[in-house]
Order: C-alpha cells, then structure tokens, then sequence
C-alpha cells in the first residue's frame, strides 16, 4: 500500500476518503462491511467459505479414518481387537501425542471449540494458523488412536479457522471475520453430521450466541455449501437407519420424565468434573496429562471395548434396542469416566458426540424398563435412545434448540420432538438449576481463567466495525498556517481538525476556527505604514474544546474503539487505514473518520 507524503501545500488537504489510495471498489466494499452494509457480499464470501471449509472437513475425515483400515476390520469397530490392542493403542496414542503438543509452543497448543469461542470473544475472530494445523493432525491421531472423544471438536476448530483466514487474507473488518468464523462452524458441522440446519443453529446458538437476520442468511448459506461438498464425497444417506417409531401413550411421559432427570444429572456431573480437571492442563506437561487419559481408557476399554473411538456403532445398536439394560449401564459409566480424563486433560477432541453416545445409552435402558414396566405397547428402545441423545447434547452444550434439530436430522424421524421437547426441558432444568451448572464450553472457559460469555452490550458492539459509526467530516492541518489556509479548511465545512503534533494528535471542532477568524481586525493606527508579515494561526492555541486523540485500526469493531478509549485515557480516536501497518500519526496515515464516546453512545442506545 502507497502511504501519503507528508505536504505543507493547503491544496492537498482534503476529506479522508478522498485520500484513499487503495482500488475504489475494495475501499468501498471493505467500508460497507464495516457498517453491516454489503450483505449481498457477505453471503458470497460465505458461500465460498462453506465450500472451504467442506473439504477441509473431508480431509479431515479421511486422514482420520482412512489409515484405520489397517488394524480395523470396519471402521470403529474396536470390539474386534485384542484386549492388548485394546489397552496398547489408546496408551501408545496418548503418549505420541503428548510428545507432539510438548515440542509445540504453549500459545499454539490450545485447540477445539473452547479455543474458538476464546477467539472470537476475546481476540476478535484472529484463528492461529498453528494451532489449526496442529488441531487438524492432532485431532486424526487421537481419533486413530481409539480416545474416548468426537469429531465435531476437531471440525468445529477446523472451520472457524478457514473463515477466519479467508477474512484475514482479504483484510476484511472484524465484525466481517467474526461472521465469516461462524460460517465456517456451521459449514464444519453440517459437513462432519450431514446436518445444515443444526450447523446453523449450533453456530448462532453455541459460539455467537445470538440471533440476528443479518447473521442467519450467510451462515445459512455456508453450512448448505459444506454438507452440499460432504454428500458429494460421502453420499446423501443419514447418519442412522432407525425404523420409524413414536410415543404410543401418555402413560410413557413418567418414565421419560425420569429419564430426562438422570440425564441431566449426569450432564451436571461430567461438567463438574471438567471444572477440577480443565485447570490441571495449565499445570502440568501434555505428556503427561495424555498419558494419564490413555492409560484410563486403555485400561477401561480391556473390559469395555465401546469406551473406545467416537463410538458411532455402538449408539446404533443402542437406538435399535440390541443392547441390554445392564450392558448399557456399564458403557454408560465407562464411557463418562473416559471421555470426563480425555476432555479435561485436553486431548484433541469434542463432546459431541461422547454426549449423544451417552444419551442413547440412558434412553436405550429407559426404553427397555418402559417395555417391561408398561408392556409391549410402547414406544421401540430406539425412540427412547434418541430422545435420550436430544436431552443430554442440550444440557451438556447448554444448547436446546440445536440439540433438537440435530437428532432430527441424524434420524428423520419427526416422531421425537414431541418427546424430545420434554426431556429437553427437564434435562436442561436439572442441570442449570439444580447443579448450577452452564454449558461445557462456559465452564470450561471459566476453568482456564477466561471470560467466556459477552454482555449484551459487548455483543452489540461487536456486530459493527467503526465505519458504521465513525465521524468522517474530518480534515488533517498542520499545527501552524496563516488565513488562507485556514479559510480553505472551513470551505471544505469539516466537523472536526485533526492536528499532529510531536508528541500527540489533538481533535479541534472546525467551529472554534471559524469563531478565530470572524474575530474584529485591528486596524494600524498609521495607515501608510506597510502591513506587516501575517502571523500565522496556531490551532492549539486557539480557545475551544480539544481532544487528545489515540490511533485505531480501520478493521476494529466499536466494541475494540470502546476498550481503547478506556484503556489510553483519551477523547477521541482516529480510524487510519495505515495504522495497522506501522503508521503513526494522522499526517502519516490515510485517516477515515474519528469516533468519540458518544458515538458508541449513540448507536447502542438507539
């Protein structure tokens, strides 16, 4: 980028985005952006990403379940292998991992959806490329390697990391990055489960953690791109094949009911444990910690063989009610005590799907007490099992809505959310009120000593970059010019001066110029004397108000112009456009506008 040359000729003074040197319609798009004015574009860029983070995901996919083939008869189907297999692979796995995330840098280390909400949250959407590639290879060997987690960690992390690099190459605004990172989780997630609409919803309701129109449309698109790559990779058929079933009558709801109270239980407990174990990864080596979560589902999958992997084949079997109460019960336990090691000592992977295999466990059971309790006229096991899979994803994710239309797409089976509503409900009512519990991922956050969960104001703030608040009736001055110059200046009826000086750039209302220059002239008492050489005009002596300025970026949200008034102790702050590139100071710079308090004021409280 060509940066201006400083000049002292009045004539090259002239409003900011006049001075602009970059390419007009870039200029243009970058600003409109900015103000949440090019939803047309928005769109397009997230169709983009979707197709993006698609094959990523594809990727993904086959690097982790590809190389499989060579110790697997089928693909999850750890049950084949031999209880030293069993205990070796998990343990052997750990360890090579730890060894990984010890020769990284600590600051490249943090992985999956809580290291997504903490960026986009806390560091504007800004995705490391070294921890995406070390999620990418990481997430493959845990997955390889049988740990007791799930894909969609891995996936999520994946996605949000396209969309934030496809907005940092294209230097778009970072309220723009903050979308286009939700894009890429709703594209992730609609391509790991073939489930578009609860991509959407997860994205909205799990990292942005709002709804808003201008919002929904690109994420909506994104997340049809990316299940549209899947299905052309992978094919168009569900997840489950499930025979239809439904609620056969009322008298079923107790039972349920029940079944929604354990459930949300243990959501609550699985989160209390993170709570004591997520803080022990600032503690002590990956390693070790790694090892410790090997060796646990190593020693636990010896007896249990389902502990093992994502476990997809086993939540099968449970919703088409092959498995008994007893041996349900113990996979339940095992698989709790796993996934809680392997989550909170921080291997490389989500919960998810350990949630959803969890769920169809208890309502795999409750199905078959319901069977014998109240006869054969009741509902299948599997129903049971699937609202039992919608009931614990929404108290472990904190995420109802999302959970719901999840299980309706992995199933098709619109029979359930009659029941799953209920359970929802209760499950989610249990574990927020009775155990004071938030989702995993707040909690999580909270464990590491991160805030995890935005104000109101905070997230309004953060929709809009300064361009859609900022003061542009602006023109740059020297500190010292005579009356032409300055008279020139008002011509161009700016609302504010901005003037550099050696140790600081000062804001001066035009206004208080033009009262300078309307002043009485003296006349010289001997007329015929030649007048003497004009004095020149000081504009930080002249009287009015004045506000010592601090520079910003042009990309920043009006939540980052918030936080830097406070934190610099200034009056206003001045948009450059080569700020963020090394340039100081408003001669040296393209300045766009300025922000004041008040216009941060303004926009929230309108």
């Amino acid at each position: 980028m060509r940066r201006r040359t400083q000049s002292k000729t009045p004539s090259r003074f002239a409003s900011a985005l006049s001075r602009l040197r970059r390419p007009q319609f870039l200029d243009r798009l970058q600003l409109e952006l900015s103000a949440q004015q090019a939803l047309s574009t928005l769109v397009l860029l997230a169709l983009v990403i979707g197709i993006c983070a698609g094959l990523v995901i594809i990727a993904f996919r086959q690097l982790s379940e590809g190389p499989a083939i060579l110790y697997l008869p089928k693909l999850e189907d750890f049950e084949s292998l031999s209880p030293e297999w069993r205990f070796m692979l998990p343990v052997v796995g750990a360890m090579i991992l730890g060894l990984i995330f010890h020769w990284i840098a600590p600051s490249g280390r943090p992985v999956g959806v809580v290291h997504v909400l903490d960026r986009l949250h806390n560091h504007q959407g800004k995705m490391p490329t070294k921890n995406a590639i070390l999620q990418f290879f990481g997430g493959a060997l845990a997955l390889l390697s049988g740990q007791s987690i799930g894909r969609e960690g891995p996936s999520v992390h994946l996605g949000a990391a396209t969309g934030s690099w496809v907005a940092q190459r294209l230097r778009l605004p970072n309220n723009a990055r903050r979308t286009l990172l939700a894009c890429g989780v709703a594209a992730a997630i609609a391509a790991s489960f073939n489930t578009p609409l609860a991509g959407v919803i997860f994205a909205m309701e799990v990292v942005m953690l709002e709804y808003t129109v201008a919002g929904f449309l690109p994420v909506m698109i994104a997340a049809v791109s990316g299940s549209a790559a899947t299905r052309l990779a992978f094919g168009h058929q569900t997840m489950f094949n499930v025979p239809p079933s439904q609620l056969q009558s009322l008298a079923e709801l107790p039972i349920l009911f029940a079944c929604a109270l354990a459930i949300g239980a243990l959501a609550s407990l699985f989160i209390i444990s993170q709570r004591k174990l997520v803080p022990l990864q600032q503690k002590y080596s990956p390693l070790l910690r790694f090892t410790v979560a090997g060796a646990a589902t190593g020693l636990l999958a010896i007896w249990i063989p389902e502990v093992l992997g994502t476990g997809y084949d086993t939540m099968e079997l449970a919703m088409l009610g092959q498995i008994g109460v007893v041996a349900l019960t113990i996979i339940v336990l095992a698989k709790l005590t796993a996934t809680s090691l392997a989550i909170g000592l921080g291997i490389p992977g989500g919960v998810i799907g350990p949630s959803l295999i969890l769920g169809a466990c208890i309502g795999g059971a409750a199905g078959h007490l319901a069977n014998i309790m109240l006869g054969e006229a009741t509902a299948s096991p599997g129903l049971y099992a699937m609202v039992g899979m919608a009931a614990m994803m929404a108290a472990m994710l904190n995420a109802p809505l999302a959970a719901l239309l999840a299980i309706l797409e992995l199933t098709y089976n619109a029979n359930v959310l009659f029941p799953a509503m209920l359970s929802i409900v209760v499950a989610c009512l249990v574990s927020r009120q009775l155990f004071s519990t938030d989702g995993i991922y707040q909690e999580s956050l909270r464990a590491l000593g991160k805030s995890g969960t935005p104000s109101w104001r905070a997230q309004m703030l953060s929709r809009v970059g300064v361009a859609g608040a900022m003061e542009r009736a602006i023109a740059v001055a020297p500190q010292l010019l005579d009356q032409a110059q300055a008279q020139r200046l008002i011509d161009q009826k700016p609302a504010w001066l901005l003037v550099d000086t050696e140790d600081s750039a000062v804001a001066l209302r035009t206004a208080d110029l033009a009262h300078f220059l309307q002043r009485p002239q003296k006349e010289p008492e001997d007329k015929e004397q030649k007048p003497a050489q004009e004095e020149k005009i000081d504009l930080l002596r002249l009287p009015g108000e004045r506000l010592e300025m601090a520079p910003l970026s042009w990309r920043a949200t009006l939540l980052e112009a918030q936080q830097t008034l406070e934190r610099r102790d200034v009056g206003a702050l001045y948009i450059g456009r080569d700020y963020d590139q090394g340039s100081s100071g408003v001669r040296n710079c393209d300045v766009a506008g300025i922000i004041l308090p008040q216009h941060i004021e303004h926009y929230y409280r309108q």
